[in-house]
């Protein structure tokens, strides 16, 4: 292996996300749907009810699949509080463990927004996943460690309309479960939105939905986009595999003598991270045999 010209520091990729599905369980309605609402709903009442919060962004086509997530942060805008005061609490998101339907119902009664419509088939409620069907929540309202995860990837502390729009700033948690995602697609079902102080009434806020255009929402992302061997020659016996390492970043090539999915893929070398922006060409020496490689990040 050989280190060659430093280059001035690289840069990460961003993205911004905004949700592609959120909606509330609501305990005062178990067999409602709230999907199709500007608001999601999560805190307890003045009526010590509770309310919980559904959110999910999909990476898939705006992180390219093999980058390594280095932050996220979750924005959400608060749109209503209690009207007769209100108990500041902080709110925690857990990563969602099974599937849920948004649903796209919403309340017929201006004045109480929240309350939602009676669900129809597939629909997430505070009793069902997906409602009409043997998909149920394993307690009502979900329960840690069957329905989400018991920790918390990230929280912030909520007060009124004065201090919106809030940032769960970004956690090793938080962007272990965007990465997750990244890496297999199958395993997003978000996350879920609770009251740190469930047993406190006046906890509840309205927070912006996706269907609420100007205050979607959003994901901030930071990553590395996957790493590409930018150039292979062969000269005088010697396979040359050249690419740019982005500064503090560590890579690993691997190779296999076929692409067959029932193969293995084998390390052939480990590359700490340098300080800088660097090229990098990793030598092989051509054998008999065909053998494939790849770059990736560890």
């Amino acid at each position: 292996m050989a280190l060659g010209l430093q280059l001035p520091t690289l840069q990460a990729d961003s993205a911004v996300l905004t949700s592609i599905a959120d909606t509330t369980l609501i305990e005062t309605a178990p067999d409602y749907n709230l999907g199709g609402a500007l608001i999601v709903n999560a805190g307890t009442t003045q009526n010590f009810t509770r309310n919980r919060g559904l959110f999910r962004f999909d990476p898939t086509g705006q992180i390219p699949p093999g980058s390594h997530i280095t932050k996220v942060d979750f924005v959400v805008v608060i749109s209503g509080q209690p009207k007769d005061g209100y108990t500041s609490s902080s709110f925690g998101l857990h990563r969602v463990l099974k599937p849920w339907g948004e649903g796209d119902k919403e309340s017929p009664d201006t004045v109480h927004p929240g309350q939602g419509a009676p669900a129809t088939a597939g629909e997430a409620t505070w009793n069902y996943r997906f409602a009409f069907t043997t998909n149920t929540w394993t307690v009502p309202g979900g329960a840690a460690t069957n329905d989400f995860a018991p920790e918390i990837s990230a929280e912030t502390f909520v007060y009124g309309f004065g201090d919106s729009p809030y940032t769960f700033l970004s956690t090793p948690a938080l962007v272990a479960d965007v990465q997750s995602w990244v890496d297999d697609p199958a395993t997003n079902f978000g996350w879920m939105l609770i009251c740190r102080s469930e047993e406190a009434n006046f906890t509840a806020r309205r927070f912006a939905s996706r269907e609420d255009a100007g205050n979607a929402p959003q994901l901030l992302i930071e990553y590395v986009p996957p790493p590409e061997i930018d150039l292979i020659t062969v000269t005088n016996g010697q396979l040359n595999l050249a690419f740019m390492a982005q500064a503090d970043q560590a890579y690993a090539v691997e190779f296999r003598d076929s692409l067959s999915a029932l193969t293995d893929w084998l390390t052939f070398t480990n590359l700490v991270a340098q300080p800088y922006a660097t090229n990098v060409t990793v030598f092989d020496s051509v054998a008999d045999q065909q053998r494939f490689y790849r770059l990736r990040l560890p």
